[in-house]
């Protein structure tokens, strides 16, 4: 069932509950009203009555010989046609005898009339007979040790079929209200909650995979702040899935990468091993082979070993201490000094006092891979250089102070589109320079890792045919 219907349905049942409650308290208090006016009426025109009767007896009483027995009817008569209409009814009941009745066919009331309570001389009573209502009211007198009731009836049948009209009238008033009601609780509960319809259809929309869906719904009230809130639940929810398929695509990427780079030293290795065993080589061309085997090898234990690391890295903890950047620097340069010769490129460094918090290891290979990547792409006779200087904070006085590492050479440079691609698992700008050299396109992954773990941030300006700059900064240790 539909919220608007589940609303219009309690919204309903509360309408008619209301209105039943109220107009039968408002009914039965009118009811109440008109029938106490109607007792003191009749208590009343009873009090008179009885005057009257009384006054009558006096004369009657006052004579030296009285039968009240022929008296009463007469007495009766007088004072019915004096007093009373047709529409009531005048009964004198003399001990336990009616001496006179108004009218032959008139209802005699129940004897419980008569009960008349101590320390009163009146006494009434409703009854219903004949599809009639009927109220009596009676008065005593003591004449001559008997009890003389005086009754006046009167029929109150009208009022009741009063009554029994304006219930009629009320229910049709309810029928009308509540049709009313329902009609226009209809029109609002749709007003209202087509805004929730709206979001139902944008979250349908949502998970059937339209991450772009957003409602459109801009309403101050609870409607428009859960719509904003969803907006915004949406927009995390599609950034996660940009993420999700971005992080499958680079780990497919990954994968074929990864078996398209150990594909060629395998090839390689096993194209030579499958020629030594097949062929009969001269001693110089097994040293041919067996070069070319042993330099594929080696390759693919470099690009294993820093898999190795990749994985580990992200996985696990590093343990930071304080390293000066002096003595690290020293020791990055003392590893290069090889390969440097090999490549005729010269490393100068400039490092200035300092002390930053890391893994001494780990950033050793940093600096190694940034320094042999700028040995690849320099030319012979050309200079790397290596500096670090403390960078004081000018944004921020309350900051703290950085340590800037800055590896730096002139060789070809990367492009803009390759250094949006340059940390990424095997890709290498210059693949033949790179696997001439026995590069796989994993150094610079492992930089990033390695420099994520320490906090650190890394800023890259090259340009093509005029070399490249690599700022790496870390917080002073205090």
């Amino acid at each position: 069932m539909k919220f608007r219907y589940k609303v219009i349905i309690l919204n309903l049942l509360l309408l008619s509950l209301a209105t039943g409650v109220v107009g039968f308290l408002l009914m039965r208090r009118s009811y109440r009203l008109t029938m106490d006016t109607e007792i003191k009426s009749a208590v009343t025109e009873n009090n008179l009555v009885q005057s009257s009767v009384e006054y009558s007896l006096l004369d009657v009483i006052n004579k030296s010989r009285y039968d009240l027995k022929e008296s009463l009817p007469e007495i009766g008569r007088t004072v019915f046609s004096g007093m009373l209409s047709g529409e009531e009814a005048l009964m004198l009941r003399y001990g336990r005898e009616y001496l006179y009745l108004s009218d032959e066919k008139a209802l005699l009331p129940p004897d419980t009339l008569y009960d008349i309570p101590e320390n009163a001389r009146k006494n009434y009573l409703i009854t219903e007979a004949d599809g009639h209502t009927y109220l009596y009211v009676t008065s005593d007198t003591k004449i001559d040790g008997k009890t003389l009731n005086i009754v006046t009836c009167r029929d109150i049948s009208e009022m009741s079929r009063m009554l029994d009209q304006s219930i009629r009238d009320y229910r049709m008033i309810t029928i009308i209200l509540l049709s009313a009601s329902v009609l226009i609780l209809l029109i609002l509960s749709r007003l209202l909650t087509r805004p929730l319809e709206r979001l139902s259809d944008t979250t349908d929309a949502f998970a059937g995979g339209d991450y772009s869906a957003r409602s459109d719904i801009h309403s101050g009230d609870e409607v428009g702040h859960l719509a904003s809130r969803f907006n915004s639940m949406a927009d995390s929810v599609e950034e996660h899935v940009e993420e999700l398929n971005d992080m499958i695509h680079r780990r497919e990427q990954f994968v074929a990468d990864f078996t398209h780079e150990i594909k060629t030293p395998m090839t390689s290795i096993i194209g030579y091993a499958d020629t030594m065993r097949s062929m009969d080589l001269t001693r110089e061309e097994q040293q041919t082979a067996l070069g070319y085997i042993f330099s594929e090898g080696k390759r693919l234990e470099a690009m294993s070993f820093k898999l190795f690391d990749l994985l580990y890295l992200k996985d696990h903890p590093i343990e930071l201490r304080p390293i000066a950047a002096e003595t690290l620097a020293e020791d990055v340069a003392a590893s290069m000094v090889p390969l440097m010769e090999n490549s005729n490129v010269q490393l100068k460094t400039s490092i200035a006092p300092g002390i930053i918090s890391g893994d001494p290891e780990l950033l050793k290979t940093v600096f190694i891979n940034l320094i042999d990547n700028a040995r690849k792409a320099s030319k012979p006779g050309d200079t790397v250089e290596l500096t670090g200087c403390v960078i004081p904070s000018e944004d921020n006085i309350d900051a703290s102070p950085t340590y800037r590492f800055t590896v730096k050479d002139h060789g070809i440079g990367i492009s803009e589109e390759d250094q949006k691609k340059i940390f990424d698992e095997f890709f290498m700008v210059d693949k033949s320079r790179t696997r001439a050299a026995g590069g796989a396109g994993l150094g610079m992954s492992l930089v990033a890792v390695i420099l994520e773990r320490h906090n650190a941030k890394l800023e890259l300006r090259s340009k093509p045919g005029e070399g490249t700059v690599i700022d790496v900064s870390f917080s002073l240790s205090s």
